[in-house]
């Protein structure tokens, strides 16, 4: 993950915990060890992040990541993935266009 803008993110993954790998190639600060559900990302930095999905492949349902800054997790900084098992192919729920136009 490269944070590419010129502002901070604490980039935050909904359901699951990473470990941060490397930033910018680097071994992290003792802080960064250990399992993380969040993580600062600094303006122009690349981050290596590991998780383990071991019970929770689903092709129709995703995973959330977002930026926990109010004012990006209010602007809809957000975004989805899907985990998927060997063999598994994606089969992501198609989306509904009433929500869009009501605001749902």
């Amino acid at each position: 993950m490269r944070n590419v803008d010129n502002w901070p993110h604490n980039f935050h993954i909904h359901d699951t915990r990473f470990q941060v790998v490397d930033i910018d190639g680097r071994t992290p600060p003792p802080e960064l060890s250990g399992w993380k559900d969040t993580v600062y990302t600094r303006p122009g930095s690349s981050y290596t992040l590991a998780m383990r999905f071991t019970d929770y492949a689903d092709p129709t349902y995703p995973y959330m990541f977002h930026c926990h800054l109010l004012m990006h997790e209010d602007r809809g900084m957000m975004g989805q993935f899907l985990v998927l098992a060997p063999g598994q192919h994606p089969a992501p729920l198609p989306a509904s266009p009433t929500a869009a136009t009501h605001g749902h």
